[in-house]
């Protein structure tokens, strides 16, 4: 899955995401339904029974059990497109000037990419080299490094490449700017690539059907306060 359309073709075309996706939306959207209307639900029809409901408490309960459990299946079926949304923005981060550029005249580079090859790197791109790259990594809290690839020309598979993980220390400055950077990309990416808002939506609403349930109090005086007041 080299670019974007490839990979929202993958996601339209997977039935077990696409399911888990509906189970997840459906059950968020009824407890959101009742957290901002106040409606209860009196009975519920099954294949077999009637089930009527007495305790509204244990219900809002049980939905957000069944959102958990839901949000962790769609978690399963959706992590390969997870990280395969990782390596697409994070690519377009790292080939932005801050992060690498390289001059057209004299062939030289520069920027935090160019900024991290050890010497050991530099020794080795020589003309035996088949190729270079270089990936964009979120380590830890407050970490981020850049990885370097690098293949020969002697080697019989071609997709083999060894790597070093080269830990970049920003300056302040410098990595407060690489987050600003980082987060403006996947900010932007919601409005320009669909596959995001088709992978993270489903966690985002069942996020705020959950904080809808505990923190109802505060929501209700949120909706008094944007309800417009009518003139008698």
């Amino acid at each position: 899955m080299k670019n974007s359309s490839e990979l929202t073709q993958a996601i339209d075309n997977d039935a077990g995401l696409q399911s888990k996706r509906k189970l997840l939306t459906v059950a968020s959207l009824i407890l959101l339904a009742l957290s901002f209307s106040g409606a209860t639900i009196d009975e519920a029809n099954t294949f077999i029974f009637k089930i009527k409901f007495s305790n509204q408490n244990g219900l809002g309960i049980l939905l957000v059990l069944s959102i958990i459990f839901l949000m962790i299946r769609y978690y399963n079926y959706a992590k390969p497109y997870h990280d395969k949304l990782y390596s697409i923005w994070s690519g377009r981060l790292v080939n932005s000037p801050f992060f690498y550029s390289r001059s057209p005249h004299d062939d030289q580079d520069a920027g935090i990419v160019a900024d991290s090859r050890c010497s050991e790197l530099d020794a080795r791109l020589t003309e035996d080299v088949r190729r270079w790259e270089h990936n964009y990594k979120c380590g830890l809290p407050f970490t981020r490094y850049i990885v370097h690839y690098w293949g020969y020309n002697d080697y019989e598979d071609e997709d083999r490449m060894d790597s070093v993980n080269i830990y970049v220390h920003f300056g302040l400055k410098v990595y407060l700017v690489s987050l600003w950077l980082e987060a403006k990309e996947q900010v932007t990416s919601f409005f320009t690539h669909r596959e995001n808002l088709d992978i993270l939506a489903p966690y985002m609403l069942g996020s705020l059907a959950i904080s809808s349930y505990y923190f109802n109090a505060e929501l209700m005086d949120l909706l008094l306060f944007l309800t417009p007041t009518k003139n008698n």
